[in-house]
């Protein structure tokens, strides 16, 4: 019996041994995979970062491009206009003096150009422009005023000819009583 107890007991050692070796080599392993999973953590998130940081850049390096782009286009609109707007005065000018007698001159005023038509002694103050926003009804106001101030000579009146106005705006200028040339609707565009 001493020896089943004895053998019973290097064998119950032996399994503890085992067990124990086998729960440090177990903890062993959980430890290198929790430090691997750290290390896995890190790399992701300082990925992460780096893309984020990327995209950013991108981003801002497009919203900068479209600015560009936006500004070409602007450019690229204005000019067009002007060219437009100067063919359309020495159109209007050619005809007005060669036809009617109206003498039709270009004024610089405290730096701001004045188209003034003059017949029968009475200043008309014409603005051309391919488009106008919402400032243009003080702006001819203005323009009104610092003429009057500079000459003399109160306009008897004052003409917007424009390709691009808010109808809205343009009902407003009208109550003023400044006179709107814009483009007419057609049939077709309003059929669009």
């Amino acid at each position: 019996m001493r020896e089943f107890r004895a053998a019973t007991e290097e064998r119950f050692d032996r399994n503890e041994s085992e067990i124990r070796e086998f729960r440090t080599a177990t903890e062993d392993r959980f430890d290198r995979n929790e430090s691997e999973m750290r290390e896995f953590r890190a790399a992701t998130e300082e990925r992460f970062d780096r893309n984020e940081s990327e995209m950013r850049e991108f981003r801002g390096e497009m919203a900068e491009g479209f600015r560009e782009v936006q500004r070409t286009i602007d450019r690229l609109g204005a000019r067009w206009g002007i060219r437009n707007e100067s063919v359309f005065r020495q159109t209007m000018a050619a005809v007005l003096e060669q036809s009617f007698g109206v003498r039709v001159e270009q004024r610089v005023i405290d730096g701001e150009q004045f188209d003034v038509l003059i017949f029968d002694h009475q200043h008309l103050l014409v603005e051309i422009a391919a488009s106008v926003g919402r400032t243009i009804g003080a702006r001819l106001e203005r323009k009104r005023r610092l003429y009057e101030e500079r000459t003399g000579v109160p306009p008897a009146r004052i003409i917007l000819a424009t390709a691009s106005i808010h109808s809205h705006r343009a009902q407003e200028l009208r109550a003023n009583g400044i006179e709107v040339i814009e483009p007419e609707e057609s049939d077709q565009d309003l059929i669009k």
